[in-house]
């Protein structure tokens, strides 16, 4: 009786802004629920609303993501060499440094004010409840992650920053790119392949289950050492002869490396890339330490122009 009291006892005016106000309200509950969203991920799960515009990247191949999404982050540990991040991305950008990969400074990232920040599992685990009290953090595979945990990083972070749709897009066009690239090569190849950095004292090589590995996969070459651990670390150039590739890229980085010291020596020679001058001299940065789409990319161009010679 009261509300039909009310009805019947107010001008039109007031009952028309009634009701109105109450639509509002019907149609804002709903919105904000599907606004907020649980991101599943390498340590758990956060809670999201809304869409974070300010992120922090603790990882090249997270600033590349977001690229492709149209964000640039206002944060980025950039190992304190800006010139990293205009290579990764072909550009340059505007943020602030918070430091490097393996250290994050948590003071510099908290002054950012951030409401985003993504973390890598093996550099960031250990610091994750300190990030969490900064902002919402999610932590992905970067480090030991292999071409599909990338594609699927693009994914999570899409749906992070409120636009799931747009990353498996992102994805999904790189995807045939790579198809379009996979097509070309020969399908009768048997060569072996491997990535191997060259520091100044020895080498790291690059398995199947590396990122490099699996992006050979996914072009359809072999890689040749097929194993569960992403890489060799630290190893002399007898084990490298011991696996004998085929087909040889060496990251380095500039300087010299153990790289530029082995070229006479006999075991070296030995190896079938050196024998048949297919031992190609790449970028460190470009090959093992961005490790996201635009990377993948690149070397499977690579592979099919230096190694098939065709375009």
């Amino acid at each position: 009786m009261t509300l039909i009291r009310f009805f019947f006892t107010r001008p039109l005016n007031v009952l028309c802004a009634a009701l109105s106000l109450a639509v509002l309200a019907l149609m804002n509950l709903p919105a904000q629920a599907q606004d907020a969203r649980t991101i599943t991920h390498e340590l758990g799960e956060t809670k999201i609303t809304g869409k974070p515009v300010r992120i922090v990247a603790l990882e090249f191949s997270f600033v590349q993501a977001l690229d492709s999404l149209g964000i640039t982050p206002v944060g980025i540990t950039d190992d304190n060499q800006p010139d990293r991040i205009e290579q990764n991305l072909g550009k340059k950008i505007e943020y602030s440094s918070v430091g490097t990969r393996l250290e994050p400074n948590l003071e510099l990232i908290s002054a950012l004010q951030p409401d985003l920040i993504i973390a890598d599992e093996r550099r960031h685990g250990a610091i994750y409840e300190q990030l969490s009290a900064i902002a919402p953090t999610i932590v992905l595979n970067s480090w030991d992650g292999t071409y599909k945990d990338i594609k699927d990083a693009v994914v999570t972070i899409a749906d992070a920053v409120g636009d799931k749709a747009k990353g498996e897009k992102v994805v999904a066009d790189h995807d045939a790119r790579i198809a379009a690239i996979a097509a070309k090569i020969p399908a009768d190849n048997n060569r072996k392949f491997m990535l191997a950095v060259a520091t100044a004292d020895n080498w790291s090589l690059h398995t199947s289950d590396s990122f490099s590995g699996s992006i050979f996969a996914a072009i359809g070459v072999e890689t040749a050492i097929n194993a569960d651990k992403p890489v060799e670390s630290g190893v002399g150039l007898e084990r490298l002869v011991a696996v004998n590739p085929d087909v040889l890229l060496v990251a380095t980085d500039p300087g010299g490396t153990i790289f530029n010291r082995v070229q006479d020596n006999s075991a070296w020679k030995a190896i079938a890339a050196v024998k048949n001058n297919l031992v190609f001299e790449v970028n460190r940065n470009q090959y093992a330490r961005f490790r996201d789409l635009r990377t993948a990319e690149l070397i499977a161009n690579d592979v099919l122009t230096k190694v098939f010679n065709a375009q």
